[in-house]
């Protein structure tokens, strides 16, 4: 009878134990989430830029400054804008998978901007300028790749999906 009194009493006292430690395991503070990208939270670069016979194409990187981490959806957030007097719109095709990327100093996003010069006057647009949009509504404009005024093919642009790592082509997974 004694044995089986302590047997009971061991195996109350291992249930209370599970059962506080498992409540503390659930109290524990949960990961603070990635806040959005700023337009402030990063710098962007240039690069990678290539021609062909009637083909261009560059690269743009995001980078996070020292010590912020944010997200951006892997939706490039890039418009185009033309000079006032075209009122043609540049059609903009935007590759994306439908997820969040987290940017950090040691991991750069990459996309690549590409598009086809005019073989005719006729099928010339004009883009003067990119602008960078970020989640919390800021956003951060430059030229497009060179100043002043790119002639483009009226077929628009087209900007693949975010991809990460540290070098360009070097897709990196978290």
């Amino acid at each position: 009878m004694r044995r089986r009194t302590r047997t009971t009493a061991v195996a109350a006292a291992l249930s209370i134990m599970l059962l506080t430690g498992s409540a503390m395991a659930s109290a524990s503070p949960a990961k603070p989430a990635v806040r959005p990208c700023t337009s402030g939270n990063v710098s962007f670069y240039f690069g990678g830029y290539s021609y062909g016979l009637g083909h261009r194409s560059f690269d743009l990187t995001l980078l996070a400054h020292d010590g912020i981490s944010c997200s951006l959806s892997d939706t490039p957030l890039i418009t185009l804008s033309s000079p006032p007097d075209q009122t043609d719109k540049i059609p903009v095709t935007v590759n994306g998978r439908g997820g969040t990327l987290v940017l950090r100093p040691d991991s750069p996003l990459h996309t690549t901007i590409a598009y086809s010069v005019p073989d005719a006057p006729e099928d010339k647009l004009q883009v003067s300028g990119l602008q960078l949009a970020m989640p919390d509504g800021s956003s951060r404009a430059t030229s497009f790749l060179f100043p002043g005024t790119t002639d483009i093919y009226r077929g628009g642009v087209y900007i693949t999906s975010w991809s990460t790592g540290i070098g360009l082509g070097q897709a990196e997974e978290r």
